[in-house]
């Protein structure tokens, strides 16, 4: 038995029941542990708030990457595949955007290289100018002689010209590189190899920044200015002395100095598309068509490379499946956190979202979203539900993707399967394109009509039944909507009448849906700031019942050690009665 002692007014007592026979200790466990209803039913709201709170920020995490897996997969509709008869990529390679498809046939005759300016080798292959002992000793390999400075003259494919003088400071072929590297604005760049043989093994290469000939005919030049007058030579390198216009702010080299020859004369990529010849400076090909990079890698092709370009339908499935494994986990964690459980001795305990209403419209209403059609799509369309492209409902809530049915619906109608998953707009105008929408962007039919309010500035009139939205400003292109087309974006380029018809997807629809909740204002961030709230004051009341609950228990403790006390002294009181009869 637990012996509990404490201090009365008159005298210390003991709580060990010799006196009554009763347990007090046990008694007054007992009352106290009655009296603690108040506070384990805190403390119990308390731990439940701490479990909701981690299951909020859980959810919330893989609301946050079910959104972004939507945006991916987004994307991957407007991504297209290349595919090469050249299945090792040796000449050239594609990658392709926008609605662009098709085949194209490709013959890479050269590639683009940069002009470069190095040294001369001779038989031996040992460097015979512009190369250095020791590249940074201006003792044991000096530019110049001490005390007369050197000035050059550099001119890049680009044409352009800047000037380089020397001083004691850098009279080294570092010094040289150094200067070089940070002409502002520059068109080369100047680096030191060591050839690894010969006298002078470190040589200076200056490089073009840029493939293609440029207006040089693909040439590097240096020359040494010193005394410009193309005859006399300053320097230790080898370097012709040369002559430019203005020794100030030089334009050209008029006269002399060293220039590419060889390999180091730049060539422009030139190679045939569909059968016509085409020319340019880069090998990463932007402008030939449209939609279509091309990267060009080995000119001397006696072939051709056929790159057949079309819909990423493997990589629009990859992303759909991911965006299925994403809801599914959260529709499973979900269950898991709402779901109530039965304790050993049969009571129900609740689960952290077993009573939130917030969060159970929030499944609800994805879960509609992602099962439901899609807002505004024409009588017309292909596909009008996604169970129509292999997205079918599971018994327990979950989604299952049939790949093979999906990738039927993209090959044959891929716009169609867009429009289930995506903001998606058409326009019956060449001048107008649709170029986004937002989530409160109206869907169906909407007339337009672009005109010129003067001076060649356009505006916008929307009309949706009997809704109109007018005076609508062209701004760079670009028509922002407003009203009932708020988010709208469209693209402009000249005045015009016509029709839109806007879509969206359940995927867009249940991607608006989510960034209420999870953004920094939203829906579950509101309810953790309330459930912090409500933590805060449950430290106080806690701390202020088990305050309580101690001042009872130590008056309950000083109530019975009276009680034992009184009780011994009548029983020593009774036996010394007895001892004197």
């Amino acid at each position: 038995m637990v012996s509990i002692t404490t201090s009365t007014t008159s005298s210390t007592a003991s709580l060990n029941g010799l006196s009554t026979g009763i347990d007090t200790t046990a008694l007054i466990n007992a009352i106290v542990a009655q009296k603690a209803t108040t506070l384990n039913r805190l403390k119990a709201q308390q731990t439940l708030n701490n479990q909701k709170t981690t299951s909020l920020i859980s959810i919330r995490t893989q609301l946050g990457t079910l959104v972004n897996s939507l945006g991916a997969l987004s994307d991957k509709f407007n991504a297209r595949a290349v595919t090469s008869t050249d299945s090792n990529n040796t000449n050239v390679t594609g990658s392709a955007t926008g609605n662009i498809s098709g085949s194209y046939d490709l013959t890479v005759s050269t590639v683009a290289t940069r002009g470069r300016l190095s040294a001369s080798l001779n038989g031996s292959g040992n460097a015979i100018n512009m190369a250095v002992a020791n590249p940074s000793n201006a003792s044991l390999s000096p530019i110049f002689t001490t005390g007369t400075p050197a000035t050059f003259a550099l001119q890049g494919t680009d044409g352009k010209v800047y000037k380089i003088t020397l001083d004691d400071a850098s009279n080294t072929l570092n010094g040289l590189r150094d200067k070089i590297n940070a002409l502002a604005g520059s068109s080369v760049t100047a680096s030191i190899v060591n050839l690894g043989k010969g006298a002078n093994p470190y040589q200076l290469v200056i490089t073009a920044k840029d493939t293609g000939t440029g207006s040089t005919g693909g040439k590097v030049s240096l020359a040494d200015i010193t005394t410009n007058d193309g005859v006399t030579s300053a320097n230790n390198l080898g370097i012709l002395a040369g002559t430019v216009d203005n020794l100030t702010t030089p334009t050209q080299i008029t006269l002399g100095g060293l220039t590419s020859s060889g390999t180091g004369v730049a060539t422009d990529a030139n190679f045939t598309l569909n059968g016509i010849n085409l020319t340019r400076s880069t090998n990463v090909v932007k402008d030939a068509v449209d939609g279509l990079t091309l990267t060009l890698k080995q000119g001397g092709q006696t072939g051709t490379t056929t790159l057949t370009v079309g819909q990423d339908t493997a990589g629009a499935s990859t992303a759909l499946q991911t965006v299925i494994t994403n809801y599914n986990k959260l529709v499973t964690d979900y269950k898991t956190a709402s779901t109530p459980t039965k304790n050993a001795d049969g009571s129900v305990a609740l689960a952290p979202l077993s009573n939130d209403a917030t969060m159970r419209n929030l499944m609800n209403s994805l879960r509609a979203a992602m099962q439901g059609g899609s807002a505004g799509l024409s009588s017309g369309a292909t596909y009008k539900l996604l169970s129509n492209v292999g997205v079918t409902n599971q018994s327990d809530g979950t989604l299952y993707l049939n790949s093979y049915t999906f990738q039927q619906a993209m090959n044959s109608d891929p716009a169609s399967v867009q429009s289930l998953f995506t903001f998606l707009g058409t326009s019956t105008s060449p001048a107008v394109t649709v170029k986004s929408g937002g989530s409160q962007t109206a869907t169906g039919s909407v007339d337009f009509a672009i005109t010129d309010s003067g001076g060649g500035n356009l505006v916008g009139t929307l009309t949706q039944g009997t809704t109109t939205v007018t005076s609508i400003p062209v701004t760079n292109g670009i028509l922002s909507g407003a009203g009932i087309f708020a988010g709208l974006g469209l693209g402009v380029t000249g005045t015009g009448t016509g029709t839109l018809t806007l879509s969206r997807g359940a995927g867009q629809a249940a991607s608006d849906l989510l960034s209420t909740y999870t953004g920094t204002t939203g829906g579950i961030a509101n309810l953790l700031s309330t459930i912090t709230s409500q933590n805060t004051n449950l430290v106080t009341q806690i701390a202020q019942a088990q305050s309580r609950l101690n001042q009872e228990t130590a008056d309950l403790k000083d109530k019975f050690a009276q009680m034992e006390a009184i009780v011994g002294q009548m029983k020593a009181t009774t036996s010394s009665l007895f001892s004197t009869s």
